[in-house]
C-alpha cells in the first residue's frame, strides 16, 4: 500500500531517518558484523574515507571506513551517521548501489556494499572501448531520478562516485557521505572538498553561497542537475572537468561563470549542438534555470540509440598512469607495427644462423630502431 503512495512512504521514511538520528540509533536489521583487516593498507584512500575489500556472509563486499578524528564531535557525527545510513538503507533502485549494513563501535563506522570490480565508470568506458556511454549515463540520470523521488539528494555526483555492476549497469554510490562531512562536527583535511561534494562538479551557489543570494551551501535537486552535466562532461571526454586547473582556481572560475569548452576534434563527434545546449542549460548560473534530471535523461535516451563508439586509429589517445598522453593511437599502432618488424628481423636472422653481431648491422634493423625512436 505504501508503495502505491510515494508521498505516503517518502514521508514515513524521513519520519524514521529523523528518529534515528535524533536518538543515534539503528535497527538492528541494518547493524551487521564485518570481516576485514583493518591493519591492510586501504585499497582506496579518500579525503573523507577510506575503503577495505572485506567479506560478508561468505561474498566479497566494499567496507567504507569514515574518517573520525579525536577533535570530532562523535556525538553529532553518530547521529548524523545513523539518518543517513537509515536513508541509503531504505533506497532499493538498479541504479543506486544498496547498503548492505553498517558496524558502528570504537569511533569507527564502517558501510558495508557490494564489491564491484567493474570499478567507477571512468574505469569502465577507458578499459572497453565499446561502451555505450551515453547508455550508462542514462543509468546514473535514472538513479538520479529515483533518489529526488525519494526526496535524497545527492550532493557528490562525479565520476569516481559511480561504479558499475556485474552486468554493466552504472549505480550511484557515496551519497551517504554528503550530510556527514558537511556537518560542521566533522573536520576535514581534503583540499578538494568543500561542505560536500568536489569543486570540479560543484555548482556555483555551493561554491559562493552569498553571491547568489543563499545563506548557506545545501545541496539541491539543482544542484545535483549541475553535477550531472560534469559527469556527462567527464565520461564523454575521458578527464575530469577543469583539468588544467588547480582547485583553488576551478573555485573562482566557476564563480565568476567559466564552464568547460566545447571539445573538437574526433571526440567532439559526441557533443551534438543538441547535447551542448543541454549541458549549457545544466551549468546554468541560477538555479532555476536549469533542466529537470527527467528532461536530461529524456535526451541521454535518445542519443544511447544512435551511440557510436569512436573509430580506432585516428587521434585517440592511449595515456600513461599521470594520465599524460604519450602517443596518439595512430602513432602507437606504427609502434607496433615497427616492434612486429624488428622482431621479424631477429627471426629471420636466427633461422639464416647468423649471429648477433651481424644482425644489429643489417640496414632493415637500424630502420627499425630509428621508428622506435
Amino acid at each position: 500500500m505504501l508503495d502505491s503512495v510515494p508521498s505516503l512512504r517518502t514521508q514515513c521514511l524521513s519520519a524514521l531517518c529523523r528518529i534515528c538520528g535524533r536518538q543515534a540509533v539503528l535497527p538492528r536489521s541494518v547493524q551487521i558484523p564485518l570481516c576485514f583487516d583493518q591493519t591492510d593498507m586501504p585499497l582506496y584512500e579518500g579525503g573523507f574515507a577510506n575503503v577495505w575489500k572485506g567479506q560478508y556472509q561468505g561474498r566479497e563486499v566494499a567496507v567504507k571506513v569514515l574518517k573520525v578524528y579525536m577533535t570530532s564531535d562523535f556525538d553529532k557525527i553518530m547521529r548524523v551517521f545513523c539518518k543517513e545510513a537509515m536513508a541509503w538503507k531504505a533506497l532499493c533502485h538498479p541504479n543506486v548501489l544498496p547498503l548492505l549494513g553498517v558496524t558502528m563501535g570504537n569511533r569507527r563506522f564502517a558501510m558495508a556494499s557490494e564489491w564491484m570490480a567493474n570499478g567507477n565508470i571512468n574505469e569502465f568506458v577507458k578499459a572497453r572501448r565499446n561502451a555505450n556511454r551515453f547508455e550508462l549515463l542514462s543509468d546514473v540520470a535514472r538513479g538520479l531520478v529515483y533518489m529526488h523521488g525519494e526526496g535524497i539528494i545527492h550532493g557528490d555526483l562525479k565520476g569516481a562516485n559511480i561504479l558499475i555492476d556485474k552486468h554493466g549497469h552504472a549505480c550511484l554510490a557515496d551519497f551517504g557521505l554528503v550530510a556527514i562531512v558537511s556537518n560542521p562536527a566533522y573536520p576535514t583535511t581534503s583540499v578538494s572538498s568543500t561542505n560536500a561534494g568536489t569543486i570540479r562538479w560543484m555548482s556555483p551557489e555551493l561554491l559562493d553561497p552569498d553571491q547568489f543570494g543563499f545563506k548557506d551551501g545545501r545541496v539541491t535537486k539543482e544542484s545535483d542537475c549541475y553535477a550531472l552535466g560534469m559527469v556527462i562532461y567527464e565520461v564523454l571526454n575521458g578527464q575530469p572537468p577543469f583539468t588544467s586547473y588547480k582547485d583553488y582556481i576551478v573555485l573562482g572560475k566557476v564563480v565568476e561563470g567559466e564552464r568547460p569548452g566545447r571539445l573538437d576534434g574526433v571526440k567532439g563527434v559526441w557533443f551534438t549542438d543538441d547535447l551542448w545546449g543541454i549541458l549549457e542549460q545544466c551549468w546554468s548560473a541560477q538555479p532555476k534555470d536549469r533542466l529537470t534530471i527527467e528532461a536530461v535523461l529524456e535526451h541521454l535516451g535518445q542519443a544511447s540509440t544512435t551511440w557510436q563508439p569512436l573509430p580506432p586509429g585516428v587521434e585517440d589517445e592511449v595515456e600513461t598512469d599521470d594520465d599524460e598522453s604519450l602517443f596518439t593511437v595512430s602513432h602507437y599502432c606504427m609502434f607496433l607495427h615497427s616492434v612486429s618488424n624488428l622482431m621479424l628481423t631477429v627471426k629471420l636472422s636466427l633461422q639464416r644462423g647468423k649471429q648477433f653481431d651481424r644482425m644489429v648491422t643489417d640496414p632493415r634493423f637500424h630502420h627499425e630502431v630509428t621508428l622506435l625512436v
